[in-house]
This record gives structure tokens, sequence and C-alpha cells, in this order.
């Protein structure tokens, strides 16, 4: 269950151990440390607490990086949603820029529904823009999941080629000769990752659409 649907686990005793402490904790630990670092253990020990103090407020390590991930999106919203103004496609690219500097996030967003105040509000400009484009209203809800599963898909591709990158597995490393489609895909790609998510927003935020589906 999400942290966001869980009823209040009683009293805070401590000012320190407030659900931003919490979350700006685990953010620290996350960004710093990677998502295997992420346990109650280590929350603790960084808030300087007993571990036992922190189950009045959360249930465990998913809590934690429900908390951490709606965190890390709300110190930055304000500024995405301005630079964005009323351009869906921006909102994505900044959104995708935002995942790529928390590589942990992205896979968080495409595990469960983030239900969390700043992914609301992220989820709701959204959809505000995919009608305002002209979106169908029985279409904008699956737009934007297909939108949310693009921008956090290619920031999971993203962390993945820079790491394969850094330890020479990509497709530098093997021969293409016997793949003459894909060689070619590679030697004539350009731009960048940000220009690929742009393409495919754009996509997705036209108006056209088929017949409605009848159930």
């Amino acid at each position: 269950m999400s942290y966001w649907l869980a009823e209040p686990r009683g009293r805070v005793r401590r000012r320190v151990l407030t659900g931003t402490a919490l979350a700006d904790a685990a953010v620290e630990i996350l960004d710093g440390e990677g998502p295997e670092a992420l346990s109650m253990r280590r929350v603790a020990e960084l808030l300087g607490v007993a571990q036992s103090s922190l189950y009045g407020h959360v249930r465990g390590r998913d809590d934690l990086r429900d908390l951490a991930l709606d965190r890390v999106l709300g110190r930055e919203l304000d500024g995405l949603l301005a630079d964005a103004g009323d351009d869906v496609v921006a909102l994505a690219v900044n959104w995708f820029d935002h995942l790529v500097r928390h590589p942990w996030a992205a896979p968080l967003v495409l595990e469960r529904t983030p239900l969390g105040p700043s992914y609301l509000a992220l989820a709701d400009e959204l959809c505000r823009l995919l009608a305002e484009a002209g979106v169908p209203a029985h279409e904008v809800l699956g737009r934007s999941y297909s939108i949310t599963a693009l921008v956090a898909g290619h920031a999971i591709a993203h962390e993945n080629a820079r790491r394969a990158r850094r330890a020479g597995l990509g497709y530098e490393a093997v021969e293409l000769s016997s793949s003459p489609h894909l060689a070619s895909a590679v030697n004539g790609f350009a731009g960048g990752w940000p220009d690929v998510v742009r393409r495919g927003v754009e996509a997705l935020s036209r108006c056209a659409v088929g017949p409605k589906q009848v159930d």
C-alpha cells in the first residue's frame, strides 16, 4: 500500500521526526548512496534517532521511497511548471530532466502510481495541458499514462546507457555488420535524449484520434 493511503501512525513525539525530515533524509541517501542503501536503519542513523522511533511515522522502506519520490519532485515542481508554461512537451522534457538528475526516481514512478501531493499536481497539470491541446476527454488519461511511461522509461534507458558507456558495454562494443539496419540507425542518430522525449510527446499530444471505443 502507498504511504499516502495509510492511516496516520500516531503522534509525532519529536520535532525532528516529521514526514519532511524523513523524506529529506531518504532523498539524501538515494541521491548520494543509491537505492540499495535506503533502509530504516540508515535513515535513523542519518537523523540521529533510534530506528524504532521511525515506526511511529512510516511502516518501512516502501513508505520511505514514497516520501522521497514526492519530496524530490516537490522541491523542483514550481520551477518545472513555470518553465514549461502551457506547453505539454516542455513539461514532459522538464520532468525527464528531473528524473535524470535523480535516477532512482524513474523506476519508482513505473512501479506503482505515485499518489503524493506533488505528483498529483504534476498529473493534474499534464491532463490539463492535454485537454487544452484538443485531446478528447476520453483519451486524456490514457495519453497521460503513455507520456508517463515514455518519460520515465527513457530516463531509465538514459541511466542504463550511461552506465553501459562507462563500462564499454554499449553498441560500440559489438560488431554490427550482421545487423545493418541497427548499424545504420546507430550511425545516423542525431540529437540527444531530450530530443527523443520531445518527439515522442509531440506525437502523443496531437489531438487526432480514432473512433471512440464503445463497451
